[in-house]
């Protein structure tokens, strides 16, 4: 126990001083302080624009239909989180991981560290440990940073800030799954460009053409958090495509659980017909199946050769 400790310790100290992942938490910090405000402007340009057509309806006698805005839950304001979670969110956490596999193989301290009285078992643990615990702290202070821009423009009840915790905390999970992807490519892969490509391929399959496939007719639905509620696949070909590709659309699912822990409207005509439940399960089985292949790959990873 005492190592993966040491380990963890050591993984953990070694993230927070490389520069690329200090670069890629702040493009996400900020874009986080910058959610609540986006998402605040939209509603507050639609609201004056409201405000003054409904102000001429009354001057010609008319009844004014009620605010768009008048019910629309106060968390909407993060709804660009989804994807910004899912962009940049992914990236961060696959750097994360990529650098923590291979920082001892580049250093070449491997023999040394394994000549040591240190475990395959420790030496995994230690290290998703680690990733884990960078990974967990830049949830929380995205859902603080979240919180207190969020607080300064709406008014948020207990109910609104436990759902928001929930969301980074399933926001999470969904990243740990990166995260063991590129943990596992870093030590399976020689070439240290492939170790970072593989991740990389999966990530843009994830987020981008996996969606594709699912939404068909919408070009731009994998960037998109609030499709359209409306079901547009009349095509046999596009509707058995969309069948058949959609259970694997970790990305799709993810968006629409995390909208309804977010307590907005449900993203896309799927999230009519299959549960959230349905999707949060999904997610979770993506991670196990991730941190999976970082056993495999602990198991099957020579050490006698680095």
């Amino acid at each position: 126990m005492n190592n993966i400790i040491t380990i963890a310790r050591h993984e953990i100290q070694s993230l927070f001083r490389e520069r690329t992942f200090i670069l890629l938490l702040a493009v996400f910090a900020a874009m986080t302080l910058a959610s609540a405000y986006i998402g605040w402007s939209s509603q507050h340009t639609i609201n004056q624009v409201y405000t003054a057509a409904a102000e001429q309806m009354r001057q010609s006698g008319k009844v004014a239909p009620s605010s768009p805005f008048a019910d629309y839950p106060h968390l909407a304001l993060l709804k660009n989180m989804i994807i910004y979670v899912i962009v940049i969110g992914g990236l961060l956490a696959i750097s994360t991981a990529y650098s923590a596999g291979m920082r001892e193989r580049k250093a070449g301290v491997l023999k040394l560290l394994f000549s040591r009285p240190v475990g395959k078992n420790d030496f995994l643990l230690g290290k998703l440990l680690g990733i884990s615990f960078v990974l967990a702290v830049v949830m929380l202070l995205a859902a603080a940073i979240s919180a207190l821009s969020s607080a300064v423009l709406v008014s948020l009840n207990a109910q609104d800030m436990i759902h928001l915790f929930s969301f980074y905390g399933f926001s999470l999970v969904y990243l740990l799954g990166f995260a063991f992807i590129g943990f596992s490519s870093a030590l399976v892969k020689e070439d240290e460009v492939m170790a970072l490509l593989i991740p990389i391929i999966f990530w843009i399959s994830i987020t981008f053409v996996l969606p594709q496939l699912t939404s068909a007719l919408y070009p731009t639905g994998s960037l998109n958090p609030t499709l359209p509620q409306t079901d547009i696949l009349q095509s046999p070909i596009l509707q058995t495509m969309h069948d058949a590709v959609y259970p694997f659309s970790i990305s799709q699912h993810y968006k629409e659980a995390a909208a309804t822990i977010l307590n907005i409207n449900a993203i896309g005509p799927d999230a009519q017909v299959h549960s959230g439940i349905l999707n949060v399960v999904t997610t979770f089985c993506w991670m196990l199946l991730c941190l999976t292949a970082s056993f495999i790959a602990v198991y099957s990873f020579d050490k006698s050769r680095w």
